[in-house]
């Protein structure tokens, strides 16, 4: 005989496992920008395939915890009185909830001991994503048409379509998509723009890629710009930063972005 209370129950506890197992997956996943460019994969599930089903769990573990409340409201309430059977906000157990609940917000927030670690397990694993696979020239290039993405980086069209034409590889419309070209070609969209940056235009500006992820120093030494002098420039310039300050928490503050940062001290 089928039980709504059990089904509920049960419901409830493999929505949240899966959940879990999602969002571990999606906590150590690379920024979208990456998981794009290298098509990212686990169990031959892509990121944003990771990310639809999390929402999934989600709104399924919602509703089974709603349904689970209406059904144990009463149980619920009794945690909400004291010995006395009135209900009572200062009930201790309702007041160690709370508190336990709001250092964890918190803690989120102004990075706790442990917890700040915690939240640096997923940076640490995006910065490692980062350095193992190469960065696109900017973000979504994936979804750029092979024509413009060519123009916008000084690659030469005709050149271009010639070399993929070598591997096999035809462009069918100038408007085709580098993720488009790529799947049809069966590789990933980071192997195609490998294979066309070849046909850069000599003597182009180069463009500048990847400079938030990077510290000051890192830019200093790659751009052989002098460290002390752009410390004295951006500390003149009322930033607060040392030599292992990344571009992109340098820009914010003061709402603006890393190239604009390399600009100031170059």
């Amino acid at each position: 005989m089928i039980n709504f209370r059990k089904i509920v129950s049960l419901t409830l506890l493999f929505s949240f496992i899966f959940v879990l197992f999602t969002g571990c997956i999606l906590f150590i996943s690379p920024e979208g920008r990456i998981a794009y460019w290298v098509n990212w994969e686990i169990f031959k599930l892509s990121k944003t395939q990771y990310s639809e089903l999390h929402k999934v769990g989600v709104l399924l573990f919602i509703i089974c915890s709603v349904l689970h409340i209406y059904f144990n409201f009463n149980v619920i309430l009794s945690y909400f009185r004291n010995g006395i059977k009135k209900a009572s906000i200062f009930n201790p157990n309702i007041i160690v909830s709370l508190i336990i609940t709001i250092i964890f917000i918190l803690g989120g927030l102004y990075k706790f001991p442990l917890l700040g670690d915690f939240l640096n397990i997923s940076s640490n694993m995006k910065e490692y994503w980062s350095e193992k696979y190469d960065s696109p020239p900017f973000g979504h290039a994936e979804r750029s048409g092979i024509k413009s993405l060519c123009e916008k980086m000084d690659i030469d069209f005709e050149k271009a379509k010639i070399l993929l034409t070598k591997k096999g590889i035809t462009i069918i419309d100038d408007d085709e998509t580098l993720l488009e070209l790529a799947q049809r070609a069966g590789t990933i969209p980071a192997e195609i723009y490998k294979i066309i940056e070849l046909a850069k235009i000599e003597g182009s500006k180069e463009v500048l890629t990847g400079l938030g992820k990077m510290t000051l120093e890192e830019v200093c030494i790659k751009y052989n710009i002098d460290l002390n002098k752009a410390l004295e420039t951006l500390t003149s310039e009322n930033f607060i930063v040392n030599h292992d300050s990344k571009l992109k928490e340098i820009s914010s503050q003061k709402g603006l972005k890393p190239i604009d940062i390399y600009n100031i001290i170059n």
